[in-house]
């Protein structure tokens, strides 16, 4: 027998209670930091590090100040150009607006109605669907052909109206995440110096703390809104959408199927070790092994804090 083989045995086999000891202490450890395990559907986590086009994109982001907004499809079970629906999607809008992070909700009740109004005036003097004595039918028209808000704010049929809404911009994130970009590709052309390598250590974990929060910020946004829209079921099919709204699911999704996966996975271990062995003891020790292993690798995960992505989250299943 190896050397190394005479060694473990001694070492395992010769002292089991102490083993078992250790190892539930260890278990116990990683229990507490499972607590961090994270999942991430961010930009970050889904695309290379230094990605051209990524990088491209938040060039632009920073250059015309893009904001993150989700929109919201509206479709009444009456005439969508009628007062009763102008003061539902009214009251909604203002219902949206005051949540803290929202910034400004944009609906077909704030866009301009050109109609007979000179060029020269629009900037200052422009009618809107609450514009007292406006002919709904003719803005109805209006705003269906034309090539800024059809299809746009209004849909092909005149059924369906969309309202935007954008989050305010949170210029620490951006802060963070420009230093830590601008570090990067000066690491990657001329080197960083012992103390740039410092900063850009210390803006990393920085970024990574703060985007788990307003990371978890946003899934708060997304419920609030949710919530609000629930209210205005009965008398409209409501929908939200945006991409904001689908990284939040996509994590949300990912989250309820490990649940469910795990479930399943328990069930058919218990069932597969119950009719092959029909011992308890042969059930339950490898329900435990397999319990320890998980516990330990999540633990380390958020020991470590890598985020694991929506793509690789079915890790689980292929360490039991």
């Amino acid at each position: 027998m190896p050397a190394a083989s005479r060694l473990y045995n001694r070492m395992v086999f010769g002292h089991p209670l102490l083993v078992i000891f250790l190892l539930c202490c260890l278990t116990a450890g990683m229990a507490w930091y499972a607590q961090y395990f994270k999942l991430d559907a961010s930009a970050d986590s889904l695309l290379m590090e230094g990605d051209e086009e990524l990088e491209y994109s938040r060039q632009i982001n920073n250059r015309y100040g893009t904001r993150d907004s989700v929109t919201v499809a509206y479709t009444p079970q009456g005439e969508l150009f009628s007062q009763d629906v102008f003061g539902r999607i009214a009251q909604m809008r203002e219902e949206i607006l005051a949540l803290e992070r929202v910034e400004s909700v944009d609906s077909l009740l704030n866009v301009p109605i050109f109609g007979d109004t000179a060029l020269l005036s629009l900037s200052e003097n422009y009618d809107t669907l609450l514009t007292p004595g406006i002919d709904l039918a003719a803005a109805k028209q209006e705003l269906m052909n034309s090539p800024v808000f059809g299809d746009a704010i209004v849909s092909a049929d005149g059924e369906t109206t969309a309202l935007l809404v954008s989050f305010a911009r949170d210029e620490r994130y951006v802060s963070l995440l420009d230093t830590r970009e601008t570090l990067r590709r000066l690491r990657d052309s001329d080197g960083l110096s012992a103390e740039q390598a410092t900063q850009l250590a210390e803006v990393t974990d920085e970024f990574d703390a703060y985007s788990a929060l307003t990371a978890q910020q946003r899934h708060d946004d997304i419920s609030e809104i949710r919530g609000i829209l629930a209210r205005y079921q009965n008398d409209a099919t409501v929908y939200l959408g945006g991409a904001p709204m689908i990284a939040d699911d996509m994590v949300t999704f990912v989250q309820n199927d490990l649940t469910t996966f795990s479930l399943g996975v328990f069930a058919f271990i218990v069932f597969a070790l119950g009719l092959i062995f029909r011992r308890l003891r042969w059930i339950f020790l490898p329900l435990a092994c397999c319990a320890v292993a998980g516990i330990i690798v999540v633990g380390i995960l958020g020991l470590m804090d890598w985020r694991v992505t929506v793509v690789s989250s079915n890790f689980m299943s292929l360490l039991l």
